[in-house]
């Protein structure tokens, strides 16, 4: 009864974190202290608890006290999102703090993160099993035996294994795998840490996702006047209008006036999305600006459903993309290229393509593009494009790319529309 209170008062406390990361000023403080009301809640109650005999098998780091040291060790690296590097370092947190024979954190295709005993066919990089992808897809807690699973167990011998999925916004994000050496019944804390741990890196997940949108949200217009005024952009497009009014006054005043267009509707919209009609206008300003500077070398077409032109579009969703592949695209290729937007419905959602024909991305690059923190290229760049839709409709709407080295690049958008919305007609 005892332990049941104290998991309550601390699953209390990381309640409160949710209140005191909506009211205060910096959310990772308010962290901090709800974990730190957490620990101290559980600990008003240790000595009395640990008086009393166990029964529930041999002795180990006590379940809730562990849980929340992995979630004070943990908020640093989650604040880079769940890729390889957060994810080898929580398997390093877990595995130490726990005090299990090995670990794995996975996202839902692959292991991020391994650390314990060797196991050459869980390393990082190693697709997942069938049952951690059901374990994922029913979100449930599972024990297995490892002795009785086939493949890619056969040259380990990792005893049990208990797999937890990772849950953000109602979608499993991933998994957390414990493996202890034994075969026998597995002691029941071993189950309470996987649980307790499972719980709080989804809550930790959640908040550090709330707290990334909201950063991303505030930042947006700045990150978007340092994104659209960019020197190089600026300058260039600047030195054609020069060109052109020496030789085509009409073209050079024509030129200016869809820059002062562009640079005006980087400050006019206010909120998170725009009608997709707004959207392509802003796309199609930026490359009649680009085509004036490259010529014949760069074409361009936009192909939109009209049914879809009201349909809302997260702000500033294209324009990055077109940009990526104008200046990480065709610029460097020797020949006239050709960069595509097509829009079109298809049921409830709003499918975007943007494509190019330019040099194309290398396949080992490719996986990183949409990794958090680590994309790159101008605008807003391909990972922040890519956070946000997430961010607004769930892991399920993430970007997807197709590149083949030579042939040229297509990132494709699908976006949900709302139910109460009509574009049959």
């Amino acid at each position: 009864m005892r332990s049941t209170i104290l998991w309550l008062i601390a699953w209390l406390s990381m309640a409160v974190c949710l209140a005191l990361h909506l009211a205060f000023p910096w959310p990772w403080v308010a962290i901090a202290i709800s974990l730190a009301c957490a620990i101290a809640a559980y600990r008003l109650g240790r000595h009395d608890a640990a008086a009393k005999p166990l029964d529930e098998g041999p002795t180990g780091p006590d379940p809730a006290e562990t849980t929340f040291q992995i979630g004070n060790q943990a908020l640093p690296h989650l604040r880079q999102g769940l890729n390889r590097e957060t994810a080898q370092h929580l398997a390093d947190i877990v595995q130490r703090t726990a005090e299990v024979d090995a670990v794995a954190i996975t996202d839902t295709q692959m292991v991020l993160g391994w650390s314990g005993k060797r196991c050459p066919q869980h390393q990082p990089g190693s697709l997942l099993s069938e049952t951690t992808r059901r374990t994922m897809a029913d979100r449930s807690i599972r024990i297995m035996d490892t002795s009785e699973l086939k493949g890619s167990y056969d040259e380990c011998d990792l005893g049990t294994v208990v797999i937890a999925p990772l849950v953000s916004h109602g979608q499993s994000v991933g998994s957390i795998k414990l493996y202890v050496a034994t075969h026998r019944v597995l002691p029941s804390r071993i189950l309470q840490h996987a649980e307790g741990i499972a719980q709080m890196l989804s809550l930790l997940m959640e908040v550090v996702e709330a707290d990334r949108q909201r950063t991303l949200a505030a930042d947006a217009r700045l990150e978007a006047l340092q994104a659209q005024i960019r020197p190089h952009f600026l300058f260039n497009v600047l030195n054609t209008i020069i060109a052109f009014s020496r030789t085509e006054p009409d073209r050079a005043r024509e030129l200016l006036i869809g820059l002062a267009a562009f640079f005006r509707r980087s400050l006019q919209h206010r909120g998170p999305t725009i009608p997709l009609k707004d959207e392509i206008d802003y796309v199609n300003t930026y490359l009649t600006l680009e085509q004036a500077r490259f010529g014949d070398r760069l074409h361009f077409r936009l192909r939109v459903d009209p049914r879809a032109m009201e349909v809302p579009v997260p702000v500033l969703t294209l324009q990055p993309l077109v940009e990526n592949a104008v200046v990480h695209g065709l610029s460097q290729r020797g020949t006239p290229g050709t960069v595509s937007v097509t829009a079109r419905l298809l049921g409830t959602h709003l499918v975007i393509y943007v494509s190019d024909n330019g040099v194309g991305i290398p396949k080992a690059k490719q996986y990183e593009i949409f990794e958090m923190g680590r994309g790159s290229g101008m605008g807003l760049g391909l990972s922040n494009v890519a956070e946000r839709m997430m961010g607004l409709y769930g892991p399920e709407y993430h970007l997807r790319l197709r590149s083949k080295e030579g042939a040229g690049t297509t990132v494709r958008i699908t976006i949900p529309i709302r139910e109460d919305r009509d574009v049959t007609a």
